[in-house]
Order: structure tokens, then sequence, then C-alpha cells
């Protein structure tokens, strides 16, 4: 009895390693994808594009769409933060 609690308990440990690694995953790409918005964000902001260049650059980072992007990252990571393992398994 012992020992079938015992092999219960270790496949319970190691489904939880498992989802553990899986989020650490999650989580690790969801930043990636919020640093690379942000610094697509703080580039935009910092430069200074004539409006008279006729350039299409304004178009590629538009502002409003970063901005909305970032919340929705920002949003995501919160949401894996608020997850607990426990509804996992």
């Amino acid at each position: 009895m012992l020992k079938d609690y015992l092999m219960v308990a270790q496949d319970a440990l190691s489904t939880r390693k498992e989802l553990y690694q899986v989020k650490e995953q999650r989580l690790a790409l969801a930043l990636d994808e919020y640093v690379r918005l942000n610094d697509a964000y703080k580039e935009k902001s910092s430069s200074r594009t004539s409006l008279f260049s006729g350039s299409s650059s304004s178009t590629k980072y538009d502002p409003d769409i970063l901005k909305a992007e970032i919340s929705t990252t920002r949003l995501r990571v919160r949401m894996l933060n608020l997850v607990p393992l426990e509804f996992c398994t």
C-alpha cells in the first residue's frame, strides 16, 4: 500500500515538474516577446522622422498598435503568473 502511494506521489511530482517546465518556457517566450515589442516601441518613440521624408516607416511601427500589443503581452504574462500549478494537474 505504501509502495502504491509512493508511486502515485512520484507520478504526480513528475507531472508537476513537466507543467512547471512548460510554464517556464511559456513565460520565457512571453518575456522575449515583451522585450522585442518594448524595444520596437522605444525605437519608434525615440526616432524623429521628418514629416516630409515620404518614408513609409511611419506605418511599420504604429505607436497605437505597439501599445496594444505591449498591453496584450503584459496581460498574458500576468495571467501566466496568476494560474497556480494545482489547477493544471
